[in-house]
Parts: C-alpha cells; structure tokens; sequence
C-alpha cells in the first residue's frame, strides 16, 4: 500500500488504462515471488545439508517438527498474544532499513520490480513460517517449489491491496492480519503432526 501512494506521487500514470494501473503491482510481486523462490532454494539445501550431516535416523520428521514448532510461534506472534521481537536485534537490519527507505522515497513505474526484489527479503514471521516448511524438504527443488507456492498464494492478497489501497480501511487490514495468523497455525498444526508421524511416535493416517 506504501509503493501504491509512493508510485501515485512520484510517478502519476498518463493515461487511466486499466494495464497501466496493474502494472506496477504485476512487476512488484513478480520481483517478490523471485525472492521467495530463491529463498527457497536456500532453505531446501540447508535443511538437505543438515540431513546429511546429522545422517540420524527419522531427520526428516524431526526437522518436519521443528518447522511445525517455528511456524506455530510465528502464527502466534501474528495473531498478537505474544510480544513481538523487535526486527532490529538482527545484524544487518538497520541497514536493510536504510536501503528500504531509500527505494521508496525513489520508486516509480520503472523500478518498481527493483523493490519487489529486495523486499522479498524483508523480514516477516509469514516468510518464516513458509521458510521453515521450505527447509523441511530437505530438497532444492522441494523448498524451490514451497516458497514458489507460498509466492503466488499472497499473490491474489498482494494485487489487491495495492490496487484499493486508498479503499482498505485500517480495521480491514488487522482483520486480515489475524486471518493470515490464523491459517499459519493451521498449517503449523499439520506440519506438527507430520512430523511426529514421521517419527512413529503416533501415527496419524489421515494425513496426506
């Protein structure tokens, strides 16, 4: 919603088409769904790594358990009961903030892509939560393709914000929020449980 009111007044379109105002949302969240892919690819191979340097029995569901766990917090701070850890504590983050700021105090329909790009790597409990499940793969194709999947399903939520920006009413916007909370504990949830069967603990053969 920033990038949509930024790109208004940097960068009014001349003329009203319709392609003109889709646009800038197209190339922004292509330049995003790029980022998570590649995110991806990083967390499959990490988690790929750690199987084979641990080479334990059942790594897989362990890690499937760890995800689930990391997610579930995540989904939690989302939902707002617990504290949420400050972004600045992490090295690197000031800087991250400077560059940030920079892009779009400059961004306009030409470098708009630019910014999708690096904002992928903004950090945010939904990419983490999707990370950790990219990870539990163990697979570079597998995370690829998780955070690829995660990419195009805050696709539909992502253009349509910035289109309405000036429509969505800040009320709509937490109650949105809360639902994305809400589904991320779900899948965290599921995530848990795989990983336990997984394990043989308890076996669970409904799931899929």
């Amino acid at each position: 919603m920033t990038y949509t009111l930024k790109i208004q007044e940097n960068d009014p379109p001349v003329t009203a088409s319709k392609w003109q105002m889709m646009k800038p949302h197209f190339l922004y969240n292509f330049g995003r769904i790029i980022t998570y892919t590649f995110l991806g690819e990083i967390f499959g191979l990490i988690g790929g790594t750690l199987g084979v340097i641990f080479a334990i029995r059942d790594f897989q569901g362990g890690l499937q358990l760890f995800a689930g766990l990391v997610m579930l917090l995540m989904g939690i701070e989302l939902a707002g009961l617990i504290p949420t850890m400050s972004p600045d504590t992490f090295p690197g983050i000031s800087g991250f903030k400077r560059l940030v700021t920079s892009m779009f105090n400059k961004v306009n329909r030409k470098n708009i892509f630019g910014l999708g790009l690096v904002l992928g790597f903004l950090p945010c409990g939904l990419v983490y939560a999707a990370g950790a499940k990219a990870a539990a793969t163990q697979s570079f194709f597998g995370g690829m393709l998780t955070m690829l999947a995660f990419g195009l399903g805050t696709f539909p939520a992502m253009f349509i914000s910035g289109m309405t920006a000036h429509l969505i009413s800040s009320k709509l916007r937490h109650r949105l929020y809360k639902a994305a909370a809400f589904l991320v504990i779900i899948l965290a949830v599921f995530t848990i449980l795989r990983g336990i069967d997984s394990l043989g603990w308890v076996r669970f053969y409904w799931l899929f």
